[in-house]
């Protein structure tokens, strides 16, 4: 957290005289070190996020997520990713408002560690593949056909993942008493049109979370890939 706050304070004072900072949002996560081992962090709603998340390991790692080199006007873009930035609230009181049953429901994991209801309670993990063709004995679906983690799965987004990081807000309360808090979502996308779009347009249309969140502001920037030696960030931009 603290090198967080360092980075945009020492380009800001670098800055000043020539630009100022027109808004900022401020978001809070677990450090990595703070466990003994490595643990996927709770959202406010006390459920296990990023779960699932692409690996630098996979074999389409890079060609999903950094943009492929080319000519042109756009080469400025060579090796960068877009993101898509997103502040979400969390209807946290009709939430908590649901049992913890129910609350899986619209998940599609246990609340207590995260792993898919398609797996044996007993032996289950976070980390345990999630099976979307499992059915219970009486013949539903084990994962229900609205939950989060079915819709948003790439099996039903034709392969689509997305590389994504979360961070957790609360801004006071609302008029009503409400808390104005919830979740500062941030993906990569070597392009969102095939990625996040993809996705998103799923989860509108069927997902069963939508109805305890509320997708308050969003933006998609275009983040250049590294400086070369002798280079800055976005070098090839500006003086182009």
């Amino acid at each position: 957290m603290r090198r967080l706050f360092h980075a945009p304070r020492i380009l800001q004072k670098q800055a000043a005289g020539a630009a100022t900072p027109r808004w900022q949002m401020n978001g809070f996560n677990r450090t990595p070190g703070a466990t003994a081992r490595p643990m996927t962090v709770r959202n406010l709603m006390g459920e296990i996020d990023g779960t699932n998340n692409p690996k630098p390991t996979d074999k389409d790692f890079n060609a999903k997520i950094f943009v492929p080199d080319k000519n042109g006007p756009q080469a400025w873009m060579n090796g960068g990713s877009y993101a898509v930035v997103r502040r979400i609230r969390m209807l946290l009181d009709p939430w908590d408002d649901l049992t913890t049953t129910e609350q899986e429901q619209v998940i599609g994991r246990r609340k207590s560690n995260g792993s898919p209801l398609s797996a044996p309670a007993s032996t289950g993990t976070e980390t345990t593949p999630v099976d979307l063709e499992k059915f219970t004995p009486d013949g539903s679906l084990a994962i229900p056909a609205d939950a989060h983690i079915r819709v948003a799965a790439a099996q039903s987004n034709a392969g689509a993942t997305i590389l994504r990081r979360t961070f957790s807000y609360h801004d006071g309360y609302l008029p009503d008493g409400s808390p104005d808090a919830g979740l500062l979502f941030v993906c990569w996308r070597a392009d969102p049109t095939t990625g996040f779009i993809q996705i998103q347009l799923k989860l509108d249309g069927s997902d069963h979370l939508t109805r305890f969140i509320r997708h308050e502001s969003s933006a998609i920037f275009a983040v250049p890939g590294g400086a070369q030696p002798g280079e800055y960030v976005g070098q090839r931009l500006l003086e182009a």
